[in-house]
């Protein structure tokens, strides 16, 4: 097994699904993490008030073999992370009567690291997969609520573009009808950053037991929607502060979507790129002549 990105931003992640006694080993190492380097499992397991066994199960849940492992990556990824600034700094809350220049690093360096910590999170052979299905999906359908709607309706229209079958549904009622005609062979993606959205989680469910696959994406972490889906795709965002507006999370959701999306193009180059020059070529004489 191994980690799939940085196994310290892993564990931030986590924080929220874990159990308390995974979560006190989990604080004590993103808090000491040069500390735990040099620690046995038991000197950690005594430092934490938790069991060996305990640090083992959090260790296999990073994709791990065990401590010994999570220690050597520990150690090497906090190397690549000094010169890069991977604290929690790097998510400076928004001040008091900032210039708007300053908003603009400030939200741009967040941006940018949202997408780089979703990129080290990402499987690359669970994002394989979930490529493969939607290649040869019959159809494509989205689901998502509130903020993750916009995401969904997004995704929605980069498929049409690609000439494929697909829609994207954020009211209840629709999304269960369209969870009930899918069928084997088509793909249900459903979007929810918590994973614990009741509306996304029911048309999910629907959709599989149809025999549909269902495609989630949500923040690290064992939650139900993330444990329901047949290809469970992770983003990792903070959304705290100021800047609690679901901004970290949408972006890092539409950048799971972005992947998706240019993956489908790469993989069916030559049709697709015809078909979107033509439509893109259409609308835009249509504009010209409005």
């Amino acid at each position: 097994m191994h980690i799939t990105g940085s196994s310290l931003t892993l564990l931030a992640s986590m924080l929220p699904t874990l159990q308390p006694a995974e979560k006190r080993v989990a604080q004590y190492i993103l808090a000491q993490p040069e500390t735990v380097c040099r620690m046995s499992v038991h000197k950690l397991a005594e430092a934490a008030e938790a069991s060996v066994a305990t640090i083992a199960r959090l260790s296999q849940k990073l994709g791990v073999s065990g401590f010994q492992e999570l220690k050597l990556d520990i150690a090497a990824r906090l190397g690549q992370e000094e010169a890069a600034d991977h604290s929690l700094a790097g998510y400076e809350d928004i001040r008091p009567n900032m210039e708007p220049s300053e908003v603009v690093a400030q939200l741009s360096q967040w941006a940018q690291k949202c997408i780089e910590d979703t990129a080290s999170v990402l499987s690359p052979e669970l994002l394989k997969q979930a490529v493969a299905a939607l290649i040869e999906a019959r159809k494509t359908v989205f689901f998502g609520v509130a903020s993750s709607s916009f995401v969904a309706f997004e995704a929605a229209h980069k498929w049409l573009r690609l000439d494929r079958w697909s829609h994207a549904y954020s009211d209840l009622q629709l999304m269960l009808t369209s969870a009930a005609l899918l069928r084997k062979g088509d793909v249900a993606v459903a979007i929810s950053y918590s994973g614990k959205t009741y509306e996304v989680l029911q048309a999910a469910k629907v959709a599989k037991e149809n025999g549909a696959t269902v495609i989630s994406i949500t923040q690290v972490g064992a939650n139900p929607l993330h444990k329901l889906a047949d290809i469970g795709l992770w983003v990792t965002a903070t959304e705290a502060g100021m800047k609690r507006g679901n901004i970290g999370s949408r972006i890092a959701l539409s950048h799971v979507i972005d992947i998706l999306y240019m993956s489908l193009v790469s993989q069916s180059f030559e049709s697709t790129v015809s078909r979107l020059e033509e439509t893109h070529a259409k609308v835009q004489r249509k504009k010209e002549e409005a």
